[in-house]
């Protein structure tokens, strides 16, 4: 979730990239909102800059790790900082924070820590089961 077109886009075609296709971009907290009210399944990982809930009075970490229709959260930041830190909650299923919006080697850290099965067959493609 960002509010610019083009660092969705960017997001999407990484994760496209890695395998995952089922992508739901939006744009404000309230299409999120109205997304997560209406879930029939849980969403497996939100990316959500966190400019956009700065007009909620809202912690988005609470917030997140509390709500059933989202498994997983990375949450980041559009500050220009030269290194991303990606730091896992105690317990929780939040993926707290990148320094600045993910590139491609966070988002593929990110996936081996949340799908391992699947960044193991996307590595080694001449691995998978055949069904």
């Amino acid at each position: 979730m960002d509010d610019q077109p083009a660092q969705r886009l960017s997001i999407e075609k990484m994760l496209n990239q890695q395998g995952y296709h089922r992508i739901a971009p939006v744009a404000c907290f309230k299409e999120l909102q109205a997304m997560l009210e209406n879930a029939i399944e849980p969403f497996d990982l939100l990316l959500i800059n966190s400019d956009l809930a700065a007009d909620f009075a809202l912690d988005l970490d609470d917030f997140f790790r509390h709500c059933p229709a989202i498994r997983h959260t990375l949450i980041y930041k559009n500050l220009p900082l030269h290194e991303q830190v990606m730091v896992l909650a105690p317990s929780s299923k939040v993926i707290k924070t990148l320094s600045r919006p993910p590139d491609n080697q966070a988002l593929k850290n990110l996936m081996q820590m949340i799908d391992p099965q699947k960044s193991k067959a996307t590595r080694r493609p001449w691995l998978r089961k055949v069904h």
